[in-house]
């Protein structure tokens, strides 16, 4: 038999050859930049492109070679090239496919783990059938590792392994963040923007949940959709941007790179129309609608295609005009200084001509004498022989960076030397933690407050709610919580309980009475605007021909706080009750509303 390759060299030689047009158009750029910099610090430059693309170039010879160069970036870099939002994408990836081989590697080699080529190989080598995770607990493996990685793979191991024991109890987005925040991912954001890129991605993730369209294969094309944050540090005098999005904007000094691309109009559309006025038409609406479809190839195509060319002139015709505008807008963005860059190569005639559908071609009548066959010999048609040189002394030095914590050890993790602005967003970040931990426990609070009243006093005691602090303590760790959150939120919710139980007031509010109702949801029609909103109160009752509405609050109080005080806290929450006692208002009861403060043990009347 004979093999046929699909191998396009020439495509190859072109790609090559794109790549380092890009390469040398950054350089030049960058010397640009530091140029003008150098007459005046101050000038402010803005880098301004026709696609998101055409930038890869000079961000990513910026980020290795030029860290110094500070830049404002908007809607440029996608969030999934980002090296934690990958991560993020590896570990999602593995929670979900314990036979992903990839991912699981990728996680291993993560900063929060950081496996070394060497380690990584005893561990999985040799062994394409065995999942990484059944390869992580072969402990004669194990055993092959140096002291540091065994180390850093048993803290991965015993994380992953007690997450997996949680899959399908909470929501994905909180057990993706969970299983992050116990790895250690809060310690392994670098700068402030990598705290912005991780809220995106776990608020993606979310947003996908509600409209039940989660897959991970979903999320990778989601995440594509995304751009990182700009950096809030970064001054403005350096930004990359659109041509769409500088409209309105003005710069000292304005670059437009890559003159020489495409618009990419080359597709050919099944069917071409036209509204054509008619000349006696005295209504917008009076018009003419001319259709032509794509004919196939044939004998007979010059004849068949002539209303659809005709039609694609026009419509070829009208992005010129477009793209003139584009041009012109991106042009008009510059104060002081104007920079163009495009490139050309002979054709295979030899004549220096700029491609079709690019703004060169528009600009050439103008420019072509930049482009002299002279000023060609004078340029460096390929790297010189030093240049050559040192790229291979350097691909030959190459050895892949490995970045990584010191001590992937959890009580530690919190301790990175990380600069203020990450830890001032890690603060922001546990602050939020804190609160949805307040939130889960006044939820957990609820649902024991309602299952005393409905079982009654009688069946409580201090013992039995003490007993309940193993439950409690799953309960949180199954909502995604660390243990020592967990721990916390059970001694918080026994000590809600106990209060209730020994306090007068708390024993008053839960006995047993007359129609009583504990979260009790109630559907009501709003006359204006004809919604159905749905309210829950936590326990209803009537006592002396009075309909008692009691809310309970979880919130913190000091124990010493006083009567004025309670009553100024209740108050805030008056309008809320006043809806409640509404839905009653045709019992012909009187209504009283109350707060009942658990963590105090006081009820008060509105």
């Amino acid at each position: 038999g004979e093999i046929q390759s699909n191998f396009d060299e020439d495509a190859l030689d072109d790609d090559l050859e794109e790549n380092d047009v890009r390469q040398q158009e950054a350089n030049k750029i960058i010397e640009i930049i530091k140029a003008t910099w150098a007459e005046n610090p101050k000038r402010k430059i803005a880098v301004l492109v026709r696609a998101r693309s055409h930038l890869h170039a000079l961000v990513a010879e910026i980020r290795r070679h030029h860290a110094d160069i500070a830049f404002q970036a908007v809607e440029i870099e996608e969030l999934a090239n980002r090296q934690v939002v990958q991560d993020l994408l590896s570990l999602t990836n593995a929670l979900h496919q314990r036979a992903d081989r990839v991912h699981w590697l990728a996680i291993l080699r993560a900063p929060w783990c950081g496996l070394s080529l060497e380690d990584l190989h005893h561990l999985v080598g040799h062994d394409q059938y065995r999942t990484v995770l059944d390869l992580m607990q072969d402990e004669s493996r194990v055993n092959r590792l140096s002291e540091d990685g065994r180390q850093r793979l048993l803290h991965v191991r015993n994380v992953m392994e007690e997450a997996l024991q949680h899959r399908g109890r909470m929501s994905i987005s909180r057990w993706v963040r969970g299983v992050w925040l116990m790895l250690g991912g809060p310690a392994c954001l670098w700068d402030a923007g990598d705290v912005r890129d991780v809220q995106a991605f776990f608020e993606r993730i979310e947003k996908m949940e509600m409209a039940g369209q989660f897959s991970t294969e979903q999320l990778a094309l989601e995440v594509q959709k995304l751009y990182a944050a700009p950096d809030a540090k970064a001054p403005d005098t350096l930004q990359f941007m659109t041509i769409h999005k500088s409209k309105g904007l003005e710069f000292d000094t304005v670059i437009l790179p890559g003159l020489d691309k495409t618009t990419g109009r080359t597709d050919q559309p099944l069917l071409m129309w036209e509204e054509v006025p008619r000349e006696s038409g005295a209504d917008v609406a009076d018009v003419d609608l001319v259709v032509a479809p794509y004919m196939p190839k044939g004998k007979n195509k010059a004849e068949q295609n002539g209303i659809y060319d005709y039609l694609k002139s026009l419509e070829k015709q009208r992005a010129a005009y477009e793209d003139a505008r584009v041009l012109y807008v991106a042009a008009t963005r510059a104060e002081r200084c104007l920079h163009l860059l495009g490139a050309v190569s002979p054709n295979k005639k030899g004549e220096l001509l700029p491609k079709k559908n690019t703004f060169l071609e528009m600009l050439w009548p103008v420019v072509a004498g930049e482009f002299s066959a002279e000023k060609l010999a004078q340029a460096p048609t390929d790297l010189a022989s030093a240049d050559i040189a040192q790229a291979v002394s350097k691909l030959e030095d190459f050895v892949p960076q490995l970045v990584r914590l010191d001590k992937p050890q959890v009580p530690e993790l919190l301790q990175a030397d990380i600069n203020h602005d990450v830890q001032q967003s890690n603060a922001a970040y546990e602050e939020d933690e804190a609160l949805v931990l307040e939130a889960d426990i006044g939820t957990l609070t609820h649902r024991y407050l309602e299952l005393m009243a409905t079982q009654g006093l009688d069946a409580w005691s201090l013992a039995r709610i003490e007993s309940l602090k193993l439950a409690m303590q799953r309960w949180f760790t199954s909502q995604g919580y660390a243990m020592s959150a967990a721990n916390q939120g059970a001694e918080t919710v026994l000590g809600l309980l106990k209060q209730t139980l020994q306090s007068p007031q708390g024993q008053w509010v839960l006995q047993s009475r007359e129609s009583a109702r504990n979260e009790w949801q109630i559907e009501s029609l709003v006359a204006d605007s004809g919604q159905v909103r749905k309210k829950i109160i936590d326990r209803t009752f009537v006592e002396d021909g009075v309909r008692w509405i009691v809310d309970y609050k979880t919130v913190a109080l000091e124990a010493s706080i006083d009567e004025a005080e309670l009553k100024q806290a209740a108050e805030q929450y008056r309008q809320q009750l006043e809806q409640y006692g509404g839905l009653f208002e045709d019992q012909g009861l009187r209504v009283q509303l109350a707060i009942y403060f658990v963590s105090v043990g006081q009820l008060v009347a509105l």
